[in-house]
């Protein structure tokens, strides 16, 4: 159990969320003007690289992080950076990978099973919240009808980190993880960047999911659905064509 002095849950009694990267995130939401006054808490690396990475977890994100040297463990969406440095934002590329959404399921359920990965421990709240779940269908039940807010970052949707409130894509590239994965590399040559290592490794579940319990993840991450159907069509329509529409 973890200390009621638990900095997460202290973030949780003061600000409704338990990340410090939510505090950020809602104030976003709340104060986008007054926001912009906080263009320096955006990741040194980006600005030297003048190339930001959208860092979307159980997509290879830790890894393509360590490559460029960013801070791997946070985990900002688009939304953010277009507040804090709107201009910036505009100006630079910016890329995300994306993955799977059953696939990314089945990591995101291995990596709460193990409370975390190779390196990487789940955040304690949420190692106690999850502590009983011993199932797909337990997994699917806690994560049903919860908010955003109130899920690890491993849970929640793709989309949420990509696309602005209303569903639109804000990352100029999008790179489909084990699809696109010449094209990325090919992508981040410029950036001195060869062979991406493979960190945050989690032991995989091997299991395969119900047609119910596929039907379930389908529902909870309908919006992920959408986005990776629309890249995989303009592909086929446009290879080599990794421009988010």
């Amino acid at each position: 159990m973890t200390s009621p002095l638990d900095p997460k849950r202290i973030n949780r009694l003061i600000f409704g969320v338990y990340f410090e990267d939510d505090i950020y995130e809602r104030f976003c939401l709340k104060f986008p003007r007054a926001m912009r006054l906080f263009w320096w808490r955006m990741d040194p690396v980006f600005r030297r690289r003048n190339l930001l990475f959208i860092h979307v977890p159980r997509a290879a994100g830790m890894s393509i992080a360590r490559a460029l040297g960013a801070a791997g463990t946070r985990h900002y969406s688009a939304r953010y950076f277009a507040t804090i440095d709107p201009k910036w934002f505009a100006a630079v590329p910016s890329f995300a990978v994306v993955r799977d959404p059953v696939d990314r399921f089945i990591s995101g359920y291995s990596y709460m099973r193990a409370a975390g990965a190779e390196g990487v421990h789940m955040a304690a709240v949420f190692a106690d919240q999850t502590r009983h779940i011993d199932s797909v269908d337990a997994w699917l039940d806690y994560l049903e009808g919860r908010d955003i807010f109130d899920l690890d970052f491993v849970a929640r949707p793709q989309s949420w980190f990509v696309t602005d409130t209303d569903g639109k894509v804000m990352v100029k590239k999008l790179f489909i993880l084990g699809e696109d994965d010449a094209a990325l590399a090919e992508y981040l040559k410029p950036q001195g960047i060869g062979t991406i290592p493979h960190v945050n490794r989690s032991r995989r579940q091997k299991l395969e999911l119900t047609a119910e319990q596929r039907r379930r993840v389908e529902k909870i991450y309908a919006a992920d659905f959408a986005l990776i159907e629309s890249l995989r069509a303009q592909r086929a329509k446009a290879p080599g064509n990794f421009a988010a529409e």
